[in-house]
């Protein structure tokens, strides 16, 4: 068995022909937006995820399956639901028992950067030993949760395995699987950061050369692809664009010179059903052919009620980057300070939105964002000139 963290070819179906929007690219969980890629499950309506549970010869769990799946649903349907509006519900079975796997914990070699042999290794014993449990076919998303209590267990190994080719379980193709490997309590937001990659969202954080340094220069809190840990894990706009939770009508496209003015809605607030020609969520201007400035409006609502700042927030996007390269760098609006020191995985770039009669120049572009007054329904005025 063969397994890789990249998925090759791109798929069909156009997402958004918006002039502002960004063509794909063959790199990992490319941002792009023109097309979908079909090896990987659309985010809309309901999908059925199937929990289930691995224990091994060298340690007896301590805690029953249903505990633990307590740990991650109903959190993870819910983190759902309020950032797709309400257009993507993510359905769970928990399996009922422990499967014993057929080698000690200890075996496997279980660690953040895994032998790719010794993950094979494991992948293949987990499925064999699961195939009379299940019927894999019945599901779209499968969470293979290790005992967290066995001693070869490592809570850094957490995460998705690709397959290069689909892997043959009874009647059914697998093309991946989520690897949980969580102590008790897991890491907060941990499942929707994960499943994020099932759906092709790319990782934000900046991972040292080293392994050791900061992780969060990227992004900071804003968007669970950064930091599962962040104050403000709502998605960002324009990951929401990618999976089709906005459309068009909800993005307002800076094409030309000049100066425009918009108002934006909170990003975290539900959608107008009956007004989406005026219910701008996203301003975006395209600064290269791989590349764009994105305005969205974040304040303490839904997924980021827990936020400790607010007002409009500025980031980069590049298409043609790779997961955990940097394809989305968020623009501090206030370089010089920080916030929610103790709390936030990046204080610098906390208090990165720029409030009412504040801006942002952006010299290389010829770009200047300018935000003015709340309106009363809650939205941010802003305008942007463009030289």
């Amino acid at each position: 068995m063969t397994v890789t963290s990249m998925m090759s070819g791109p798929g069909e179906g156009t997402l958004a022909d918006e002039p502002c929007g960004l063509p794909r690219h063959p790199v990992h969980h490319s941002l792009g937006t023109d097309t979908w890629n079909e090896q990987y499950s659309r985010p809309e309506g309901a999908l059925d995820a199937v929990m289930l549970f691995l224990s091994f010869p060298d340690a007896a769990p301590r805690s029953a399956p249903a505990e633990i799946a307590a740990d991650y649903f109903p959190a993870t349907t819910d983190f759902f639901l309020r950032a797709s509006y309400g257009a993507f519900r993510l359905d769970a079975d928990i399996g009922k028992r422990w499967v014993e796997m057929p080698r000690p914990s200890s075996a496997y070699g279980i660690q953040r950067d895994w032998a790719p042999d010794m993950r094979a290794a494991y992948l293949q014993d987990a499925l064999a030993a699961l195939e009379p449990e299940v019927e894999f076919g019945a599901y779209d998303i499968v969470y293979l949760v290790a005992d967290p209590d066995a001693p070869g267990v490592d809570s850094d190994a957490t995460k998705v395995v690709n397959f290069q080719q689909p892997l043959k379980v009874g009647d059914a193709e697998v093309r991946r699987v989520v690897t949980l490997f969580e102590g008790r309590p897991p890491d907060r937001n941990v499942l929707a950061h994960e499943t994020g990659h099932v759906f092709d969202l790319p990782d934000l954080y900046n991972r040292p050369d080293s392994g050791h340094g900061d992780w969060d220069t990227h992004v900071g809190d804003w968007d669970v692809m950064g930091s599962q840990f962040g104050l403000a894990p709502e998605p960002f706009g324009w990951h929401k664009w990618k999976l089709g939770w906005l459309d068009s009508a909800h993005v307002s496209c800076v094409r030309a010179g000049g100066t425009s003015l918009h108002t934006i809605q909170p990003l975290g607030a539900p959608l107008d059903p009956g007004g989406a020609r005026g219910d701008t969520r996203m301003v975006v201007v395209r600064t290269a052919s791989d590349e764009a400035l994105v305005l969205e409006a974040r304040t303490p609502v839904g997924n980021d009620v827990h936020a400790c700042t607010q007002g409009v927030l500025l980031y980069r996007v590049r298409a043609d980057i790779a997961s955990a390269q940097g394809p989305v760098e968020v623009l501090d609006g206030h370089p010089d300070t920080g916030a929610c020191h103790g709390r936030s995985v990046q204080p610098e770039l906390a208090d990165a939105p720029l409030g009412a009669g504040e801006s942002y120049w952006l010299a290389d572009e010829g770009i200047r964002v300018e935000v003015g007054d709340r309106t009363a329904a809650g939205g941010w005025q802003v305008k942007v000139i463009r030289e």
